[in-house]
């Protein structure tokens, strides 16, 4: 081992800027791992150590009925948000072990200053806050919930003012919650607006209360938290229009009562009896906290990230350990004669390897550290508890440079051990890459087949698609590129060397084979970097893909209008179509409900029983669908239109979305059983299927605008007669509208025009499920352009796209100092030949030239294969998304951002020139005779 060790140490003196470049490459790896894995460790220990107890305030449990979380409420027409039995409530009120049990509901409201300043609106919040009107069915609860509650003393700290009184009689008395009342720029002694589907109040907050914060859940924390706006139980009944029903019981114990051991015999205790509620104490909110977590995605990016960073440095130490073999053979060969065994030189660049690794680990670590502690002391917000390097995060940035240390050796070792002794004499003659590389490539073109036969031909369930794809389709389609690799060098070497020597000035032999040479160093290096600008353009592929389906295609009318709570009555109807700025004739009425669907499904996937409900939409078929200009311009892709329309119009039927024909296994002429909203039990109404259509951008349609009479994710847009509906689902008003606008309007003018035609009847009274009667004394027009749902969510996705792309990106600037290595690398091995050309009248900038030359080259085969790459693993990932995507499976379209794929493209040649430019510079100040010097020396 000591000679070993004193080899290796000789091999970094002679060498130390390769040692140093690629070790700072591991160490810039090391730190991605660091930067992400520390945040998640940051947020494990924010969202589970602290948060859980702060969503729990004061109290030891919490009792809270089955649907009644964040979001639940009532919705007009439809069921009431599910409460806890009344001899539940009692029963815990009298309970001895208990010291205090408080009652609160939650409903959702709009909230708003009643008197704005001029500072209204300036809170960093402020966006998040939406006008006078009550919120859109379906939309995230992105205002203040409405808490009722009588408890006399405040869950969580006051921050300013008192608590509210439980018995204050008629004051409208509240306290909001402090996120909140930053963002609405109020605070203890202003007044709020809050409008309900039944009226509008004026509340002065009396206090602001802490905001806890629950998983990481939006400005209203999580299921587990409660923020909103704090009012006595009384007043909430008022506003909501109904009497009052508990959805969640804060429980504080008795001393020397085990909260544990309560909850657990609560628990078996509401079960035995049927009751539909939950109990959670401070480790069932950890686990939920935990969960949610692990759903967000944040532990997979750590994983990601640790991947990535993985495959860098893999790819990095392989190009160094590589290009050492090849430099050093007469070396090795030495070795072996003076009585080194095989496996002595093979566990030299090993332990070389190692070695790199190490260096790169530590470094990495120190690194981070140093930049986690700036980062903390700018941003303290950013980890409030500061940043540490706990040992999930030493773990996994040890797995990424010990690991891809590992993995690199393999190959040059096994180059190492097969040197001959007397190979110190005559060297091997290299074998031409042709000799192998034709057949690592046919083996590449076998495994890239794989993975797009097992997306988008073979059937299968979704588990077994997902499994399939995870170990067998994606990791064949890697090794596949890495097989092809070598003869993409060959190809884009003859193909483009020419051209890019004419371009620089060169004679094209200089070129003829200047990267196919020494194989061996240029793949690695063209490896390294495929692997960040291939995960680059897979993202960008993959993303505005998906963007299609979900983005509101042509087939949506222009303009949709909803009047809340309960629609319009019959004579209003009419005047829609009549107002100031709609085209004549082009007014589409709707009857809208969201009904359950019965489960029947029989094809091989299954995501569409994440959902349990459709959206159905009653209207006249012949002018939604029929004539030479429909309102709803949608395709038909399974059914005659004509015959549809027929059957439409003879009633008891309905069209689909083609994807949930693909999803079901249904087809035209089966029957579509849905259950109505309230209804008896066992009540089912069935619509024989005569067509499916194709509806991209459904589903957020129906989320932005209010279509969901629900907030939950539905399978299907489904539409049928509106008598039909009516009748079997008892919506007695037109509650939406598709309109064509003529242009002399705007949207805000047309709209106004609407809430005209809507306070035109005043009061409303409409019946709620499980509460009866209840009047609004405010209804209202909403009106959504389906160019502004298109703008919102193309913004959105940019964002996201974006935030996505950076990994990446940042994976490549490391992998480009692969490039120094190679170039610095194919400089030294080729001294003796610039030695020559310089001698016979090359100029110094003719030589700068030709090193350029061999990276732009290299950027071409990156950009060769990283785009073959990123569109394959983009294209392959579409085929996934009906397997792991919750929305309903929709078919996506293959979508190439060639602009976005240029950046990454150009971003590439850039680097790689930028890496060359010291190597160039360096050759070229290199006088004639010192370059022959030292090519002899080395020969």
């Amino acid at each position: 081992m000591r000679p070993m060790l004193r080899l290796l140490l000789a091999n970094i003196a002679l060498r130390p800027a390769r040692t140093a470049l690629t070790a700072l490459a591991v160490i810039a790896s090391s730190c991605i791992v660091v930067w992400v894995v520390s945040g998640y460790d940051a947020l494990i220990a924010r969202s589970i150590d602290e948060e859980a107890a702060e969503a729990l305030g004061r109290f030891d449990l919490v009792v809270s009925a089955d649907g009644g979380g964040p979001g639940g409420g009532r919705r007009p027409g439809g069921p009431a948000a599910v409460g806890l039995p009344p001899d539940l409530v009692a029963a815990l009120k009298e309970d001895d072990r208990v010291a205090e049990a408080n009652l609160t509901t939650r409903s959702r409201v709009s909230v708003g200053r009643a008197a704005p300043g001029p500072d209204a609106g300036a809170g960093p919040m402020a966006r998040l806050f939406r006008d006078d009107r009550p919120p859109v069915h379906g939309m995230p609860p992105l205002d203040p919930p409405l808490i009722g509650t009588d408890a006399a003393e405040p869950p969580y700290e006051m921050v300013a003012g008192r608590w509210i009184d439980p018995a204050a009689g008629g004051r409208a008395e509240g306290v909001l919650s402090a996120d909140f009342a930053e963002g609405l720029g109020v605070g203890a002694g202003d007044e709020v607006s809050v409008v309900s589907e039944v009226g509008e109040w004026t509340v002065t907050l009396v206090g602001v209360v802490e905001q806890p914060r629950s998983g990481g859940a939006g400005p209203g924390g999580g299921a587990d938290a409660q923020s909103g706006l704090f009012v006595p139980l009384a007043m909430a009944e008022e506003i909501d229009g109904h009497p009052a029903k508990i959805t969640r019981i804060n429980l504080a114990l008795e001393g020397g009562i085990d909260p544990a051991s309560y909850g657990e015999a609560l628990s078996g205790r509401l079960s035995g009896l049927g009751v539909p509620a939950a109990v959670a104490d401070l480790g069932a909110i950890r686990g939920r906290m935990a969960a949610g977590l692990s759903r967000s995605g944040s532990r997979a990016l750590a994983y990601s990230a640790t991947g990535i960073a993985l495959m860098a440095a893999l790819f990095i130490i392989f190009t160094t350990l590589s290009m050492g073999v090849s430099e050093r053979g007469r070396e090795l060969a030495v070795l072996r004669a003076v009585g080194m065994t095989r496996g002595q030189v093979a566990g030299m660049v090993v332990l070389e390897g190692l070695a790199l690794a190490v260096l790169g680990w530590a470094g990495g670590l120190a690194a981070g550290r140093g930049l986690l502690a700036v980062v903390s002391r700018a941003t303290p917000g950013l980890f409030p508890d500061g940043a540490a390097l706990g040992p999930w995060c030493v773990g996994l940035t040890a797995a990424a440079a010990v690991g891809g240390a590992l993995a690199a050796a393999v190959l040059p070792a096994w180059r190492a051990a097969r040197v001959m002794p007397l190979d110190a004499m005559t060297p091997p003659r290299a074998v031409p890459p042709s000799r192998w590389g034709v057949p690592a490539g046919l083996a590449g073109l076998a495994l890239l087949a794989i993975n797009p036969v097992l997306t988008h031909v073979l059937p299968m369930g979704d588990s077994a698609r997902a499994w399939a794809y995870a170990l067998v389709g994606y990791p064949g389609m890697v090794l596949g590129f890495v097989l092809l690799a070598p003869a993409a060098i060959v190809l884009v070497e003859g193909a483009a060397g020419p051209a890019v020597a004419r371009l620089l000035g060169l004679p094209p032999r200089l070129l003829a084979s200047i990267l196919s040479a020494n194989l061996w160093r240029t793949l690695g290096t063209t490896v390294a970097l495929t692997v960040g600008l291939g995960l680059y353009v897979a993202t960008q592929t993959w993303g505005y893909s998906m963007l299609v389906p979900y983005t509101p295609g042509d087939w949506v009318p222009e303009l949709l209008v909803g009047f809340e709570p309960s629609g319009l009555p019959d004579e209003q109807v009419g005047r829609v179509g009549q107002a100031d700025g709609v085209t004549p004739g082009r007014c589409l009425p709707m009857a809208v409900e969201q009904p359950g669907l019965v489960d029947r499904v029989e094809g091989p996937g299954n995501s569409i029983l994440a959902q349990d409900n459709v959206v159905l939409i009653g209207l006249d078929p012949a002018l939604a669908f029929g004539g030479d200009d429909p309102m709803i311009a949608a395709e038909f892709t399974d059914g005659d239109r004509a015959s549809a329309l027929t059957k439409l119009e003879a009633g008891g039927a309905c069209l689909v979305p083609d994807h949930f024909l693909d999803s079901t296994g249904m087809a035209p002429g089966d029957t579509l059983e849905l259950v109505p909203p309230g209804g008896p039990p066992g009540a089912v109404v069935g619509y024989e299927i005569v067509g499916a259509v194709s509806l991209p951008g459904w589903h957020w349609m129906t989320k932005m605008t209010g279509l969901r009479r629900r907030s939950t994710r539905t399978a299907a847009l489904v539409f049928a007669p509106i008598a039909d509906v009516r009748r079997d689902f008892r919506v007695d008003r037109v509650n939406f509208f598709w309109l064509e606008a003529d242009g002399s309007a705007s949207p805000e003018q047309v709209e106004a025009e609407m809430q005209r035609i809507a306070e035109q009847h005043g009061e409303t009274t409409f019946h709620v499920a499980g509460v009866g009667e209840v009047t609004s004394r405010r209804p209202y027009a909403r009106l959504t352009a389906a160019g502004a749902v298109r703008a919102g969510i193309s913004d959105r996705a940019d964002d996201m796209i974006w935030g996505m792309s950076q990994l990446p990106l940042v994976t490549l600037l490391i992998t480009s100092l692969a490039v120094v290595n190679t170039i610095v690398s194919s400089v030294r091995a080729r001294r003796w030949e610039l030695g020559v050309l310089r001698a016979t009248g090359t100029t110094r900038g003719g030589l700068i030239r030709l090193i350029l030359a061999e990276s732009i080259l290299i950027g071409l085969v990156v950009g060769a294969l990283g785009l073959a790459f990123g569109v394959m693993a983009g294209w392959c990932g579409t085929g996934m998304a009906p397997s792991i995507h919750r929305f309903g499976g929709m078919s996506t379209p293959l979508v190439l951002p060639w602009a976005r794929i240029a950046l990454g493209l150009a971003t590439t040649l850039g680097l790689c020139l930028l890496a060359a430019a010291w190597p160039a510079i360096a050759a070229g100040r290199s006088e004639p005779l010192a370059l022959l010097k030292a090519g002899r020396g080395a020969a």
